[in-house]
């Protein structure tokens, strides 16, 4: 059992593609996509203490039993034979919240992984996942990290090497998107051939040919965020004019990235983003 102050690094993740397959009859849906971890992170402090507590530096988020750290450490206890032990816990926040990049999942992710480092790794992978999946649809995926292709309601995985050199630059257009309103929106049209879809029945494993998949991104929750929220078009369309080879959004929004192939380009095209007020990020895979 480790003893001291912990530190874990919670990597946000984006959609490089989503397909809404169906709704399941236990009220979720059933999806297809390509998710993947970006360097763009939270940080988890932990530390032992006579109580549990949740500190935040952001003052809106609730720290309260609802909060996805504060769960997943419950789930996490309930899986132990060893004495309880209590943490003071500092989420320091970076990735927008309710942006379409995972960000209290991978919060509930670091959680869960370093409370098994902590405890000297007492669950194996398969048991992580369990729990992860048991917190939240992403939460799995998040876990693992890398680049997977997604299926069910995200628990189902499918790890996929990445090779290659891109950098992202991610825009936050300030509008918060839940994820429930989000699918209610949803119209679901049928169809089962579609370039992404073709694109994913084609993978086997091994390493994603990415200059294929970013010719093929679709992102079903797209059309819906732009109608609803003009601002999020009007920055994918500045990340085209910016010289990106692709843009998207990732999750159910509102955050839009473009991918672009040199530093330097991705570089002044978030700065540009800066410089307009938005919260941007330059990014890479991990």
């Amino acid at each position: 059992m480790t003893e001291g102050p912990l530190a874990e690094k919670a990597y946000g993740k984006i959609n490089l593609g989503l397909k809404i397959l169906g709704r399941r009859s236990d009220g979720y849906h059933d999806i297809l996509s390509i998710a993947q971890c970006v360097d763009l992170a939270d940080i988890l402090y932990f530390e032992p203490a006579p109580s549990d507590q949740l500190t935040c530096n952001v003052g809106d988020l609730s720290t309260g039993p609802g909060n996805l750290v504060r769960r997943a450490v419950d789930s996490f206890r309930a899986r132990l034979d060893h004495p309880i032990r209590h943490f003071r816990i500092h989420l320091e926040k970076h990735i927008p919240m309710r942006a379409g990049l995972g960000g209290g999942s991978a919060d509930a992710a670091a959680t869960l992984r370093a409370l098994n480092r902590f405890y000297g790794e007492p669950l194996d992978r398969t048991e992580l996942g369990a729990i992860a999946a048991e917190l939240g649809s992403d939460i799995p995926f998040l876990v693992e990290g890398g680049t997977a292709l997604m299926r069910g309601r995200g628990e189902i995985l499918e790890p996929l090497g990445w090779a290659g050199a891109v950098f992202y630059v991610l825009a936050y257009p300030e509008v918060e998107v839940g994820t429930a309103w989000a699918y209610g929106q949803f119209r679901p049209v049928l169809t089962d051939d579609t370039p992404y879809l073709r694109f994913t029945s084609s993978l086997s494993g091994g390493c994603v040919d990415h200059d294929r998949l970013f010719e093929v991104l679709e992102n079903d929750f797209m059309p819906v965020i732009e109608r609803a929220y003009p601002i999020v078009a009007e920055l994918r369309s500045q990340l085209d004019r910016a010289g990106a080879r692709a843009t998207s959004m990732s999750g159910s929004g509102s955050t839009v990235y473009g991918i672009f192939d040199d530093r330097t380009t991705a570089s002044q095209a978030q700065q540009a983003l800066q410089e307009q007020g938005y919260r941007s990020f330059l990014c890479r895979s991990i």
